[in-house]
């Protein structure tokens, strides 16, 4: 043995190996499953990315060594949006667009990209020594996986579950697609509301309304007061008549409008605000020659759209508002209030700006055709396995979370108007009419069509579509696979909070929906890695931490490098550059894969936010470092016991803490506190073993179990810190812990 632990060399090369050699597939025993959350095909690893790996890893190998036939399926996620914007921007460096290649060329730049840019994160996953089948790699645009998502939106569309439809969503002009609420990032900040008078018809009287979006005016559909408002109360009924364009506009009450907010009267936008629109919904606002009415059937309701898909005002506002991007409409509106008398003041207010998060630019609520999935049946199926315990949650808390968004759920937009990704099975003859299947020829036979024209719609499924049906499409659905009999309903999900709706929850519905079954029994929700000082790592921030940098170790000014590049505001670079070398004066030494590992285990708590401390990853390295020596010092001796045989009061008291170890951790375990499990492992193996029982053996020269103890720590250790104790089995008993 090496007198210095050397992490590095050891961890590569068994990772190599390890990457090569799956777990055994050893028959008649039970299973434990579970899936990993696919990463980006094109992203790079992350602090989270490691945290919830080397959790999933752990489970892997806990319960392969308690006799379980243990599948981890491994794959990655074509990440539409993300991915297509990568490209985009790689061409545009090039002079080109992928309106000028055209959908089929743009589509194998992408394509090249992607076979490029996986080896990336598929590489950092495999040195971080997961447990996985590489054979059983899945992608989410793969053959396969893809004829799974083409047959889900089939039979949903034909089981009238999905439908198109002219709503509101939140529409990225950068990028020119709808996009997800988890793709919205919302930004505080000071800034402006108005007040403008809105002159009620044939009176003298005005309402004066607070807006901080003067702009949509020309959307402007009733104004709302709330019911009990004594100022407003005699205005109720009545019509106002809206600035610049004459529309008049019902007074409205609603509780919804909060009486101490700005003037307590609200312009109601539905065309252009969720709020508004739901309010608009529910009185049927629709407008027939220049007037708005309100009316009881639900289908009057006809919101008015003022903007193309790049934010400008569109035809249905009047000159000299029309055709302007949405923020010069803003300052013309403004200045044009001022001189006819309407605008009454502004004053400063904290907003909340709705941002895309990749492209940075303000979302837009706009209107638009898209494809939704009807989502109320199937969140009461999944809710239902959650109140009858088929699905728990750990921390329970996040249950709460759960059905606040479930009870709450409206029916949800799948549709992106971007090209790479699943393209919907849909198509238009030349009268409009839309036909779904698997593909034209299956169109042609199911709706038994003559030969006429069909036109493929141009969108593509949004990627939570296709993730929702990772846990069983990636066994093979809709066939009936030996891995579907076998490793489904898996037992384990391991995943971030902010994903319980966008993901969790929809594999809840789809796989229930399509194989009566729950995904998962055990949904592990963790918490978001910050840094030491509680602050969400970032980019602009200057504080995010590769985990591949903790493994290997970086100098200090490759760090400031990669901390400062591509940073565009003027002085940033220099503050972080200047915090870093304070941080970091030497930079980053390397400490391994095990001592990382240990180090998110002792941070793994229930909370929902959790700092990360290189105190603590110092401190795992040095007990890494304990285990060697440790090991070191016993291989000293002869070994005499092949089997632990206890032969005195020290051997029996050691003996004993080893199995009352092994239960609070076994209780730990099994309760997902592997904080409190590592913390058991560290005073254990330090305290316990190595002060009292190995210096004991010392004193006594009763040295002749001390092998045979620590092969049954060794293997007990396994989970929390694999190659360490899988290099020490190795080389001091000549057998793998885990691998065959």
């Amino acid at each position: 043995m090496d007198k210095k632990y050397q992490p590095l060399e050891i961890e590569e090369r068994l990772s190599k190996h390890w990457a090569e050699t799956p777990l055994s597939n050893r028959k008649n025993l039970s299973t434990f499953a579970q899936v990993i959350p696919p990463p980006n095909v094109t992203g790079t690893l992350h602090m989270g990315h490691s945290f919830q790996y080397a959790i999933m890893d752990f489970y892997s190998r806990y319960n392969f060594l308690n006799d379980k036939n243990v599948f981890w399926q491994m794959g990655t996620d074509h990440a539409g949006i993300a991915t297509q914007l990568v490209v985009e921007n790689r061409l545009l460096k090039k002079g080109e667009t992928k309106e000028t290649l055209g959908r089929e060329k743009f589509l194998d730049e992408v394509w090249d990209w992607k076979e490029k840019s996986e080896a990336n994160i598929t590489s950092q996953i495999k040195r971080l020594g997961c447990s996985v089948d590489w054979n059983q790699y899945r992608f989410t645009l793969d053959e396969k996986f893809s004829e799974s998502v083409t047959e889900a939106f089939v039979k949903l569309y034909r089981d009238k579950k999905i439908y198109r439809g002219y709503r509101l969503v939140n529409w990225d002009p950068s990028l020119q697609t709808a996009v997800s609420d988890l793709e919205v990032v919302r930004q505080e900040k000071m800034g402006k509301i108005w007040h403008i008078s809105y002159p009620i018809d044939d009176s003298s009287d005005s309402l004066i309304i607070a807006t901080t979006r003067p702009e949509t005016m020309f959307g402007d559909m009733a104004v709302a007061v709330n019911p009990s408002d004594t100022r407003y109360k005699k205005y109720i009924g009545k019509k106002v008549s809206l600035p610049f364009v004459g529309r008049k506009i019902p007074v409205i009450a609603d509780t919804y409008v909060d009486k101490e907010f700005g003037t307590g009267c609200l312009k109601i936008t539905p065309g252009h605000d969720f709020n508004d629109y739901e309010i608009g919904k529910k009185y049927a606002l629709h407008c027939k020659k220049g007037e708005v009415f309100i009316s009881e059937d639900v289908l009057d309701f006809q919101p008015i759209n003022i903007f193309d898909k790049n934010a400008f005002s569109n035809q249905e506002v009047p000159e000299p508002f029309c055709n302007l991007d949405r923020f010069k409409v803003r300052k013309l509106v403004l200045k044009k209030l001022a001189e006819m008398g309407f605008l009454i003041k502004e004053e400063s207010c904290e907003i909340s700006i709705p941002r895309g998060e990749r492209s940075n630019v303000v979302i837009e609520p706009m209107l638009s055709n898209q494809w939704y999935v009807e989502t109320k049946s199937m969140a009461t199926k999944a809710n239902e396995a959650v109140e009858n315990g088929q699905i728990k949650f750990h921390p329970e808390n996040w249950i709460k979370t759960y059905y606040n968004w479930m009870n709450n759920i409206d029916d949800w937009c799948i549709s992106r108007q971007i090209w790479w990704g699943h393209r919907i099975p849909a198509w238009y003859d030349q009268e409009g009419n839309v036909y779904v299947g698997h593909d034209e020829d299956d169109v042609r036979k199911f709706y038994e069509l003559d030969a006429r024209t069909l036109t493929q719609d141009n969108d593509v499924l949004d990627t939570w579509f296709s993730s929702s049906l990772w846990p069983f499409a990636t066994l093979g659905w809709p066939e009936k696979t030996k891995k579907i009999e076998d490793f489904f309903p898996t037992n384990l999900l391991v995943t971030g909070f902010d994903i319980i709706f966008f993901w969790v929850a929809r594999m809840m519905m789809m796989s229930l929906e399509f194989t009566g079954k729950i995904p998962f029994s055990d949904v592990y929700i963790t918490g978001l890695i910050k840094d030491e000082n509680g602050q969400k790592m970032s980019k602009s921030k200057g504080n995010i931490i590769d985990p591949i940098d903790l493994i290997y170790g970086i100098t200090l000014e490759d760090l400031i490098t990669k901390r400062t590049s591509n940073l565009m505001q003027d002085g940033v670079a220099e503050k972080i550059e200047r915090k870093t070398r304070k941080q970091f004066p030497d930079g980053i030494p390397a400490h391994g894969t095990d001592a990382l590992r240990m180090t998110f285990f002792s941070i793994a708590t229930h909370a929902k936010e959790i700092s990360f401390e290189m105190g603590r990853l110092k401190g795992y390295r040095n007990f890494c470092t304990k285990i060697w020596n440790a090991a070191r010092f016993i291989n000293g001796f002869d070994k005499v016991n092949e089997i632990f045989l206890p032969e005195n009061e020290l051997d029996k008291w050691i003996d004993k803490e080893l199995g009352i170890c092994k239960s609070k951790t076994q209780i730990n375990i099994e309760s997902y506190r592997l904080d409190l499990a590592i913390n058991e492992v560290y005073e254990f193996f330090w305290g316990k073993f190595c002060d009292v029982y190995i210096e004991g053996c010392k004193k006594s020269g009763n040295t002749e179990n001390l092998h045979p103890m620590l092969q049954k720590i060794l293997v007990f250790m396994h989970p929390f810190a694999p190659f360490i104790t899988e290099e020490l089995h190795n080389l001091m008993f000549q057998t793998s812990i885990i691998y065959d």
